[in-house]
Order: C-alpha cells, then structure tokens, then sequence
C-alpha cells in the first residue's frame, strides 16, 4: 500500500523533459514573437480595448503553435475554425441574457461539441468562448466585431508559424499523411505492409480510451519508428562500410552515354555513379532507364539490336542530381528503409567529404540479412 500511494503520489509530477534546452529557447522566442505581432497589429486594426480582450487566448494559441506545431491542437484548421467557431458561439450566448453559470456551461459544451464535430479542437477556445459569452460588458457591446479579431489573430499566428517552424526545422503544417507508393501502384510501402494496420491502430486507441493527441498517421510513424530503433540495437552495428561493393564503375559528366551502355551491358548493372573528375566527389547517377530515354530508333521497328545512341550526348546531360546516397557509416536498419520504402535499387555510398568510395545493391543488402539472420538463428542439434 505504501508504495502504491507513493507512487500515485509521483504522479502529479512532471515527467523527465525530453526536450532539449535549444527547443525551450526556439519556442519561447516563437511565442513571445507571436503575441507581440498579435498585440500590436492587432491594437493598430481594431484599437487596444478590443486587442486586450483576445489577447490571452492568442497568448494560449502561441503556446500551442510554436510549443507543440506537431499536435492536432495545432494545425491551421484546428487554430482557425476552432477559435472562430468558440467566438460565435460566445457572441451568441452573450446576447442571450442567460445567467452567467449557465451561459459559461453551454458555451464550453458547445464549443466542444462543435470542434469535436468538425475535427478542429483548439484547447485556447476554451478560453474564447468564456471571454466572448460573460467574462466582460465591453466584449457584449463589441459584438461580432470580436470575430474579425480573433480571425485575423489566428491567421497571423498560423502565418508566422509557417515561416518561423519550418525555419526552425520543424515541419508546418504536418505532411498530408497519404504516400504514394515509388512505384506509382495502389500498395503500400513495404515498411507499411509489415507494421500495424489501420485497424490494429484503431482497435489499440479504443482500448486506451481517453483522447490521444496524435493522429492515426503518426502514431503509425512512431510504431514504425520504434521497431527501427528496437531492430537497430538487436542487429548491433552493422554499416554501409561493411556489406558495399568498393570495386565500383563510375563515370563523369563527360563520358558518352553509348561508352556507359556498354559498361552497364557489359558488367550486368543498373546504374552508373557519376563523379568528379580528379576528386571523386559523387556528382550524381544514371540509370538504365535514363539511357534507353536516350535511344534513337533505326527503320521502324523498335529492338534493342536497331537501337543506336544520340550523338555527342553526355552522361552531364542525363544523369540525376542530386544523387541519393548512403554515408559510410548509415547503419543497415536505414539502409533498409532507403531501398525498400524510397524504391531504389541500388545506393552509392560515399565518405565524410562526399567521394564516392563504394555501391551498395538490394542483393547485397539481402545477403547482409541474412547472415545476420543466421548469426542469430538458433541451430538444432
């Protein structure tokens, strides 16, 4: 009994902060950004009366956005329509007459049930709705003035939050979660296929009960995510270095496209890196779809014996760059992510200066999981 009161106890407690000093710095600097423009363009627009009287809750979106710009809570839909919605249904209950226990009672009852159904919950419209329906005579008088405040409020917020995250390296808003298969198919990626399903995710959200602040998407991403890290440590270090082919044919920009056809003919092979000439740093790649775009037909039919290239074209002129490429170092769970999920074939690998120094294929990549494979593996007697 003790110690399951001392834990519950621990509980009102604030977890350890996983986020790094750097982050409390970046999103302080947001916010307090944010509510000085919301103020004082604000106050300029409407006059500081009716500026004051948002203010707080602006304070609280601030939070929100530069705080936490992964949240649902955060998002533009949910900023915009769930502050506008809790500021009409504030005006509405203003005007109302109700006794103040009662309209404060719709008001967060209906604003909720609003949000909810238009998939906007926004927690500062708590506060909105509140200032809106009894907090002051001066916001009743205001009217639905107080509307194009709160719009214009959380349209620069949302502005600012767009330039200022995505400087800061957080993506916002969230990527649209929908991807396309590599291959243009109907399939779903092959990390996708092997991971929880839709209704895995559903049925593990309904059991936990309470509304989670997370998408269906992300918590999909973060499973995945996991498994990576979890797979990383059991596998140990396993590296690019380890399993590529160093003995690597390569081009440079100046070499004819008919002298890279027979190479890759020749050598059995699907793409050519292209370097640098005298340095060796990785300039990008051609392919053997990027060549035969290249090929003129002869007298009609089309076979590769009629085929012929077109003169005085370059490897520069047909080549991918940047090329996508794998460091010494990048450990095997990722490099199975990059020719599994990206739909790559093969992968040039290079060094910390950028120099091409190896080529890493899918074959090669099997052939690594499965003498891991067999490492691990338990062998009967």
């Amino acid at each position: 009994m003790p110690t399951a009161l001392l834990d519950w106890f621990r509980s009102f407690f604030p977890d350890v902060q996983a986020a790094h000093p750097r982050e409390w710095l970046r999103a302080l600097c947001g916010a307090s950004l944010g509510v000085a423009l919301v103020l004082s363009l604000g106050s300029w627009l409407f006059g500081m009366p009716v500026a004051l009287l948002v203010i707080a809750p602006a304070g609280a979106s601030a939070v929100v956005l530069f705080c936490a710009p992964s949240s649902t809570f955060s998002q533009p839909w949910s900023v915009l329509a769930g502050s506008v919605l809790a500021t009409l249904v504030g005006e509405a209950l203003g005007h109302s007459g109700l006794a103040p226990v009662l309209a404060a009672v719709l008001a967060i009852a209906l604003t909720l049930l609003g949000q909810f159904w238009l998939r906007c919950l926004h927690p500062p419209g708590g506060a909105l709705v509140l200032v809106a329906s009894i907090s002051s005579a001066q916001a009743q008088q205001v009217g639905f003035e107080l509307t194009y405040t709160v719009m214009f409020n959380s349209l620069l917020l949302i502005a600012l939050a767009l330039l200022y995250n995505n400087l800061t390296g957080h993506t916002y808003p969230r990527a649209w979660p929908g991807r396309k298969h590599p291959h243009q198919t109907a399939d779903p990626s092959p990390a996708e296929r092997n991971s929880p399903s839709q209704d895995d995710i559903e049925r593990a959200l309904d059991e936990f009960g309470s509304h989670v602040d997370v998408t269906r998407e992300d918590l999909a991403r973060l499973i995945r995510q996991t498994e990576k890290h979890a797979l990383r440590r059991s596998m140990g270090e396993v590296l690019a270095a380890e399993i590529m082919s160093r003995d690597v044919l390569h081009g440079t920009p100046d070499t004819f496209i008919e002298q890279a056809w027979r190479q890759l003919k020749e050598h059995r092979l699907r793409a050519m890196p292209v370097v640098e000439e005298g340095s060796g740093r990785l300039l990008g790649i051609v392919t053997l779809v990027d060549l035969l775009k290249h090929f003129q037909p002869r007298q009609g039919r089309l076979s590769f014996g009629q085929l012929r290239y077109l003169r005085g074209t370059k490897l520069r002129s047909v080549m991918t760059t940047p090329a996508i490429a794998a460091r010494e170092d990048t450990h095997m769970v990722e490099l199975v992510s990059m020719l599994c999920d990206d739909g790559l074939h093969c992968l040039p690998v290079t060094d910390a200066e950028g120099r091409l120094v190896g080529m890493l294929t899918q074959t090669d990549l099997i052939a690594a999981l499965y003498r891991n494979w067999l490492q691990g593996a338990v062998i009967p007697d």
